[in-house]
């Protein structure tokens, strides 16, 4: 039986010739992000001219943070996005307003207890017609949404549910990525601080070091529901 490959995000862009070389490196998944406070936050009309630079097969993700729905799509809209990544405590009823693109709900897991709270939306999502394109699960820190190089702990990862197409996030670098994709099986890792030089600009060699690690790691195949997701062929309903 041919093993899955693990798909690789790299989040956090904010120059197009590196977005681009991310992408020929291996990124399946581009990470814009319009979180203003962050470091690696761009103005949409630069997230414009990135995708638009893109090669085919890498797919732009717009990463934002407790943002009203129509200004989500708004920006989607107008940038070109493929994908839409909510990255704070966004409602449930977000999904229906954000009908038109494959959302991915990132999780802060702090102890055993958040898995609940993940399964009831992830539950909830599919039983009102949106489920998921992405349940991404990143280390818990005070204040912050993510992007902090925090990894979550062993022992929370160890008693995860099953969640359709898991995104692994928080403390992943190109050193310790390969044996912890080995252990949680996640479909996706996104990376953004563990292959930066400084906040928002890529290493190229730790990137492409990573994109071979994340390679290397021999997984079971992926049910062909669980596939990745576009704005032509949704997510099914139901995925466990």
């Amino acid at each position: 039986m041919v093993p899955s490959r693990v798909l690789v995000k790299i989040c956090g862009l904010t120059r197009v010739d590196e977005a681009v070389a991310c992408a020929r490196l291996g990124a399946d998944w581009i990470g814009l992000n319009f979180h203003p406070p962050s470091p690696r936050s761009i103005l949409p009309k630069l997230a414009a001219e990135i995708v638009a630079a893109l090669p085919e097969g890498a797919t732009p993700v717009g990463v934002f943070v407790d943002r009203p729905p129509a200004e989500v799509a708004e920006i989607a809209d107008r940038v070109g996005l493929r994908i839409v990544q909510l990255h704070g405590d966004e409602p449930i009823e977000d999904l229906s307003a954000l009908r038109d693109w494959p959302v991915v709900r990132a999780f802060r897991i702090r102890t055993v207890d958040d898995w609940s709270a993940v399964a009831r939306f992830v539950e909830s999502a599919e039983a009102m017609g949106h489920p998921l394109a992405g349940v991404l699960v990143d280390a818990y820190v005070p204040g912050l949404p993510g992007g902090t190089g925090l990894a979550i702990d062993w022992t929370l990862l160890d008693v995860a549910p099953p969640l359709p197409r898991m995104i692994l996030a928080g403390g992943l670098t190109p050193e310790n990525v390969a044996e912890r994709v080995a252990r949680v099986r996640p479909w996706m890792v996104d990376i953004a601080s563990g292959v930066e030089s400084s906040p928002g600009r890529k290493n190229l060699e730790a990137v492409d070091a990573l994109v071979r690690s994340v390679r290397s790691v021999r997984v079971a195949p992926t049910p062909p529901e669980s596939r990745e997701p576009t704005v032509d062929n949704p997510p099914a309903a139901g995925l466990v």
